[in-house]
């Protein structure tokens, strides 16, 4: 079952691995982030999610019969647009400043944390630059830290441009059905 796959993944990435996640279906979306939360919270570590507000309630949900009220303690939300819109824009810098900010309290108590962040942005023609940059810069801030991190982005909405600039800065490939590692080029 794919949730074993996540399980198993995640064990391995004992120092990190940045995962792009490349979604068509948004209930196997919701299953696949219900399986890596419970995944992360099984293994001990907190679990910080940027998600949208329209998402994320049916993914807590699921977590409730999952998890005790310690365990969902663990599970730490932000709203995905305040998170990459925070100066109104979606911009690399800010975002990474504002990234490690949050991860901070965790980092600095020794507390073993995961991420996973839905990207979303409007309806902007230069964003595929900029989310092109960012995940690049996110690429080696996740593999400094040795954060175990999910990128998920929603496959109608990626141009192909953008689509080859994710896959050379994550180490692993995440459909609704697989995950496989890849080779990357680390761009300097």
């Amino acid at each position: 079952m794919f949730n074993q796959k996540i399980l198993q993944l995640t064990k391995e990435l004992s120092s990190g691995g940045h995962i792009l996640y490349y979604f068509h279906d948004e209930q196997r979306y919701i299953e696949n982030t219900v399986s890596y939360i419970h995944a992360g919270i099984e293994q001990g570590d907190c679990v910080l999610i940027i998600e949208n507000e329209r998402i994320f309630p049916s993914v807590y949900k699921k977590m409730q019969s999952l998890l005790t009220e310690e365990q969902l303690t663990m599970i730490h939300y932000i709203n995905n647009f305040d998170f990459y819109c925070l100066n109104g824009d979606f911009h690399s810098e800010t975002i990474i400043d504002y990234f490690s900010s949050i991860l901070d309290p965790y980092l600095t108590k020794n507390i073993s944390v995961r991420t996973w962040a839905h990207v979303e942005w409007g309806n902007t023609g230069e964003i595929t630059d900029l989310i092109g940059d960012f995940e690049n810069k996110a690429n080696k801030a996740v593999s400094s830290l040795e954060l175990i991190s999910v990128c998920a982005y929603d496959a109608v909405r990626v141009p192909d441009s953008l689509k080859e600039s994710l896959l050379r800065s994550h180490e692993f490939l995440m459909t609704d059905e697989e995950i496989k590692k890849q080779t990357i080029e680390q761009e300097k």
